[in-house]
Formats: C-alpha cells, sequence, structure tokens
C-alpha cells in the first residue's frame, strides 16, 4: 500500500496544516523544511509543498511589481502617472496577497478536518 492510501496520523494531519498556518510565522522557510524533512512521507510532502508554493508566489509576484515600478518610474517624467501606478499595483499585491492568505488558512482547516 502506498502511503496515499494510508490514513494519515495526527502528527502528520498537524505538520501539514502547520505548513499552511506558517504564513504567520516562518512564511516558506517552514514548509520547505517540512517538505525537505518529511520527503519520505507522501501526504506530508504534498502538502509541504502546496503551502510553500502558495506562500512563495506572492513574494515572486511582489518582486516583478517592484521591477516594473523602478522601470516605469525611471522612464517616465510625469509623477503623477507614476504614483497612480504604484497605487494600483500595490493594490494588487494586496489582493493577491490576501487570496494566498485565504487559501492557506482554508487548507489548513481542510486539512485538519478531513
Amino acid at each position: 500500500m502506498t502511503d496515499f492510501q494510508q490514513e494519515p496520523n495526527t502528527t502528520q494531519k498537524l505538520l501539514a496544516a502547520l505548513s499552511y498556518i506558517s504564513y504567520f510565522f516562518l512564511p516558506i522557510i517552514f514548509p520547505l523544511v517540512v517538505w525537505i524533512v518529511g520527503a519520505d512521507r507522501a501526504f506530508i510532502k504534498r502538502y509541504a509543498k502546496r503551502a510553500f508554493w502558495s506562500q512563495l508566489i506572492p513574494v515572486i509576484f511582489i518582486l516583478v511589481l517592484l521591477l516594473a515600478i523602478g522601470i516605469t518610474g525611471s522612464f517616465n517624467p510625469s509623477s503623477i502617472s507614476w504614483g497612480w501606478m504604484t497605487i494600483a499595483l500595490v493594490a494588487i499585491v494586496g489582493i493577491v496577497t490576501l487570496i494566498s492568505l485565504i487559501y492557506n488558512l482554508v487548507n489548513a482547516v481542510r486539512v485538519l478536518v478531513d
């Protein structure tokens, strides 16, 4: 029987849920450590990997948007249009981060309940 077919124990569920909840205390780092350390357990590996990527995507998004703001600001002489674009991009980053937070919380509860 594979690890997916076995019922995960409480410790495995707790580690998987903590990988999602780590959004508040050690985002990206905790799921990565759990993913590496729990590589022999398919259940833990699957959820730690999902938590890692769901926490890394907003960071990548922020870096790309900061780069876009920097490039736009250096080539655009009008500070008014640059300011509005910055406000819009910051709002988009906020929305993406909020969606990521909600996704992580819902999945943490789902792992614990199932």
